[in-house]
C-alpha cells in the first residue's frame, strides 16, 4: 500500500467519523504522510476576516500570521483566486506578487509553501497550508495527496455527511457561509475591536482602519495582534493620522 493510499483511507474514516478534532488529525495526516514539516487549515470570509484553526508548530503559525497581518501571500491568493498556490523556495520567489510577506518569509525556516483553498462548489471557507523544510515542488501522488487532504478539511469543517448538502447542515447555504463562521471562537477578536476603534478615530471605512493597523505593525516590527491589543487598551489612539 503507497502513503496515497494509506493517507486516503485515514482521510475517508476522519470525514466519516465528524468530531471538533477533525482539522487536527487532517494536518497531522498530512505531516505523517506527506513530504511536509508542518500543516495548518485556516478559516476565511474574506481576506480581511481569518480564523487558525489548526497549526502543527510554530512556524507554519509564524507564516499564517504574517499573511494575515500584510494582507498578502500564498493563502490570500489561493482564497480569491480559487486555486492551489505551490511555491518550491521562497527564497527564490521574485515575481513581485507578495513583496512584503516574501521578505518577511525568508526568515523563518520554511523553504517549500504548498495553499489549497478549502471549497466545494461556489463556496470557499478557507485554506490548508503546508511547508517543507527543504526547497522542491509537491508533484506527482504527493500533490494528489494534499487535493485529497484539502477536500477532506472541507467536508470536515462543514461537518457534511452522506446524503446531506450545504443546504441542510445547521440550516446554512452556500449563501450564508459568513453565518456558519460568526460561531467560531475568534482568537484575534482584538484586530477586529482595534478596527473598529480606528474607523471611530478617523471616520474611515473598514478595509482602510485594518490598512492602518496593518501599516503601524509592519512599520514597527511588532505582531498585528499586540498592536490591536495597544488599541483596544488605548494606550495607541489612530487620530488624524497622528499617533498619540
Amino acid at each position: 500500500m503507497t502513503d496515497l493510499d494509506r493517507l486516503d483511507l485515514v482521510l475517508r474514516s476522519i470525514v466519516a467519523e465528524g468530531g471538533t478534532d477533525s482539522p487536527r488529525r487532517i494536518g497531522a495526516a498530512c505531516v505523517e504522510l506527506l513530504p511536509v514539516s508542518g500543516a495548518a487549515i485556516t478559516l476565511m470570509t474574506s481576506v480581511d476576516a481569518q480564523e487558525p484553526v489548526y497549526a502543527s508548530d510554530v512556524v507554519v503559525s509564524q507564516l499564517d500570521g504574517l499573511q494575515f497581518s500584510l494582507g498578502e501571500g500564498p493563502c490570500v491568493e489561493a482564497f480569491l483566486e480559487r486555486r492551489p498556490v505551490l511555491i518550491a523556495d521562497l527564497v527564490e520567489v521574485v515575481d513581485g506578487r507578495w513583496p512584503l510577506f516574501a521578505h518577511a518569509a525568508r526568515d523563518t525556516p520554511a523553504r517549500g509553501l504548498f495553499v489549497f483553498p478549502l471549497q466545494l462548489g461556489a463556496v470557499t471557507v478557507g485554506v490548508l497550508g503546508l511547508y517543507r523544510l527543504e526547497p522542491g515542488a509537491l508533484a506527482g501522488n504527493d500533490l494528489t495527496g494534499a487535493l485529497r487532504a484539502a477536500d477532506a478539511a472541507m467536508w470536515s469543517l462543514l461537518g457534511l455527511r452522506e446524503g446531506e448538502t450545504l443546504e441542510t447542515v445547521n440550516g446554512t447555504g452556500p449563501a450564508d457561509v459568513h453565518a456558519w463562521l460568526s460561531g467560531v471562537p475568534l482568537h484575534r477578536t482584538e484586530v477586529y475591536q482595534a478596527t473598529g476603534m480606528i474607523i471611530g478615530q478617523l471616520g474611515v471605512t473598514a478595509p482602510v482602519a485594518l490598512a492602518k493597523l496593518r501599516g503601524f505593525a509592519f512599520a514597527h516590527d511588532r505582531p498585528l495582534d499586540e498592536v490591536a491589543r495597544d488599541v483596544v487598551a488605548r494606550r495607541l489612539q489612530f487620530d488624524n493620522e497622528e499617533l498619540r
